[in-house]
């Protein structure tokens, strides 16, 4: 078992991120993100599968969910405990105001909780 996590690790370490356009403006991000804490010995790996819209000027829509693939910090936990509850919900909207300043809003839904999370807000100025 130790081999397989350990070659997943691997695989999903050399794979790139991956996009879908799926035209008129929507697209089909997905993220698989592998972590290993050398001094804990612990592995993470999940995926964020993500829509995003940017149909309209400088304004970009998303939302998506984040996945747990595999953990082993504690009780080992691996995808298919995904289907054992419902998702979180996160929604993003990102306007660019210029092409080095942008502002963010970003909040989540439990469907499980039946609770919205925190709104957050973030302007990002890049130079």
């Amino acid at each position: 078992m130790r081999t397989f996590v350990l070659a997943m690790v691997a695989a999903m370490a050399a794979t790139s991120a991956t996009a879908a356009d799926l035209g008129n403006g929507l697209a089909l991000n997905t993220e698989v993100e592998a972590t290993y804490n050398v001094d804990a010995s612990t592995t993470v790996a999940t995926i964020n599968p993500e829509f995003a819209y940017s149909g309209v000027n400088a304004l970009t829509l998303t939302a998506g969910t984040t996945l747990t693939a595999y953990d082993n910090t504690g009780a080992t936990f691996n995808l298919t405990d995904e289907f054992d509850h419902l998702p979180v919900l996160e929604f993003g909207a990102a306007y660019a105001v210029r092409d080095d300043f942008t502002v963010e809003a970003l909040v989540d839904y439990d469907l499980e909780a039946e609770a919205r999370g925190d709104l957050t807000i973030v302007a990002t100025f890049n130079f």
